[in-house]
């Protein structure tokens, strides 16, 4: 596709969700039909909520210290032998994203850090500003 690559067309979704999930919120909780227009923080907070699950469903490459026949070795040994400096994965991780995944030809992994870029423009512009 020539806007999004593998699953990167799932980040432009989550923000859309987020941002409709904001706008519901403020409707529900404020009984005011123009209240998430008006005002810019529903905004700012769907998009850091969206960066975040972004970051949280995105690959990421564990840190590791050492030789590449250090980590191949630990690789084949059991737990027991593992080097002192590798931490443990955690229990739990949804990995739905992959690292060839991009929108608009930016890798996933920029996602979160344009999503918190995106929510303090759209935060700091004054809404006359916007079409």
């Amino acid at each position: 596709m020539i806007v999004h690559r593998g699953r990167g067309g799932l980040i432009a979704f989550i923000t859309f969700l987020c941002l409709l999930a904001a706008e519901a919120y403020t409707r529900a909780h404020y009984r005011d039909q123009q209240y998430y227009q008006q005002h810019s923080w529903p905004k700012l907070a769907a998009c850091l909520v969206s960066a975040l699950l972004v970051w949280w469903l995105s690959p990421r490459i564990p840190q590791t210290a050492g030789t590449s026949a250090e980590r191949q070795t630990w690789l084949v040994s059991s737990s027991l032998d593992a080097p002192a400096h590798m931490a443990e994965a955690p229990a739990f991780k949804l990995t739905l994203f992959r690292d060839s995944d991009s929108l608009f030809f930016i890798p996933v992994k920029y996602w979160p850090l344009l999503l918190c870029a995106l929510g303090v423009v759209l935060y700091f512009v004054p809404q006359t500003a916007l079409p």
